[in-house]
């Protein structure tokens, strides 16, 4: 636990430091963030993966950040395509040593988890004003869930909540959990109404309302993770930060969580 404590202080640390740079600063931070994680996934699993197919995933998931920049999505259209492209010719190519389930899962893990993550980069884009705001609540409401399953699941934990894919958590961690979430999630509402001093209104009850479906929501991400951790039989995807695991292990449960605040903030006036 405490290994666990010391990095997540020096994570938040290095997190609070990009967040006051200009938003390239994030986005150039994600980029690296998502290639890291998908290395890691694909090496973790021992799938019999050809040398330039983690090349070009690992440099796919890179890009995936910056496909919000300017007006154009033709960048993200046209990255996308040649990714495939590449994928598709590698795979004919190498079609006598290289199982095309193993490319697919390659492809298709490529796609899931920097897309997810990239969401983080395209908030700060999204508003300027409040982009700073949405990338908060978007780091804040899973980690805070999982802050507070793992501590009070660890002092009050006693019914398992799914024990074939993570034996630790508990339904007690779950409920304990979305409760200090959605608590997070109000009080950065309320501090950011203190910084907008009265010159716009922030809607606590919707953040509410939207901290209590990521909260859960970032649950099933752990532990669609966990699933693929449990299938390929590894502990962790990787030991990069101590306590957590790899970096995969540390942002598995944005995969659902961090896309529906993208989508929520398009449609709900959280802040006005």
């Amino acid at each position: 636990m405490k290994s666990r404590i010391i990095t997540g202080i020096i994570g938040i640390s290095l997190m609070l430091v990009v967040l006051t740079l200009p938003p390239i600063a994030l986005i150039i931070a994600t980029s690296v963030i998502c290639a890291g994680a998908v290395i890691e996934l694909l090496l973790a699993t021992h799938f019999n993966l050809h040398r330039s197919i983690l090349i070009a995933s690992a440099v796919f998931s890179a890009l995936t950040p910056f496909f919000m920049l300017g007006k154009s999505r033709m960048f993200a259209l046209i990255t996308i395509f040649v990714y495939l492209l590449v994928m598709v010719i590698i795979q004919t190519a190498t079609h006598k040593t290289q199982p095309v389930e193993h490319t697919s899962f390659a492809f298709a893990m490529s796609l899931i988890f920097p897309l997810s993550f990239s969401c983080i980069a395209y908030l700060r884009t999204f508003n300027e004003r409040d982009g700073l705001f949405y990338v908060i609540l978007a780091i804040a409401i899973p980690w805070m869930c999982d802050m507070g399953a793992y501590f009070i699941g660890t002092f009050f934990g006693k019914h398992k909540l799914c024990p074939e894919l993570s034996p630790k958590k508990t339904i007690e961690g779950l409920i304990g959990g979305i409760i200090v979430s959605v608590l997070s999630a109000i009080v950065c509402g309320l501090l950011y109404q203190a910084v907008l001093k009265q010159t716009a209104t922030v809607n606590l009850l919707q953040i509410g309302l939207l901290a209590l479906v990521c909260a859960p929501l970032s649950v099933i991400g752990d532990l669609f993770a966990s699933l693929i951790k449990r299938q390929c039989h590894v502990k962790d995807f990787g030991n990069i930060m101590p306590g957590h695991g790899g970096i995969m292990d540390r942002f598995d449960s944005m995969l659902l969580s961090a896309p529906l605040i993208f989508i929520a903030v398009h449609y709900l006036p959280l802040v006005k």
